[in-house]
């Protein structure tokens, strides 16, 4: 599959790195482990193997390949078949989310 080029007004506030499968960052959530597609300062998406449900408000941990360790909360904003998308409550500090793309060494950066 190859890049699609948006030409359309930008609905994205933030951002998104993107995470190649070896790198994926955790995120902790009511007692499971599921891998970060990507990540902005105001969201996540992530998925599992397994389809899975987890609604409404969500409190959890993401825990960079590094070792470091971030809360978050948000609410699911999205479910497409084994992908979540987690809108945060507020956003992440610039300095947090430093650390979150810090990690992304082959990942990508854009707003679609």
């Amino acid at each position: 599959m190859g890049n699609i080029e948006y030409n359309g007004i930008e609905k994205r506030k933030y951002m998104r790195t993107t995470y190649p499968a070896a790198q994926r960052p955790i995120f902790r959530a009511r007692g499971q482990k599921l891998e970060i597609k990507d990540i902005s300062r105001g969201g996540l998406k992530f998925s599992h193997r397994d389809k899975i449900i987890i609604k409404g408000w969500v409190k959890g941990t993401v825990d960079l390949t590094e070792g470091t360790r971030i809360e978050v909360e948000g609410i699911v904003v999205r479910i497409e078949n084994k992908d979540m998308g987690l809108s945060f409550i507020g956003e992440l500090e610039e300095d947090v989310y430093r650390k979150v793309t810090a990690t992304s060494q082959v990942g990508s950066n854009s707003y679609c």
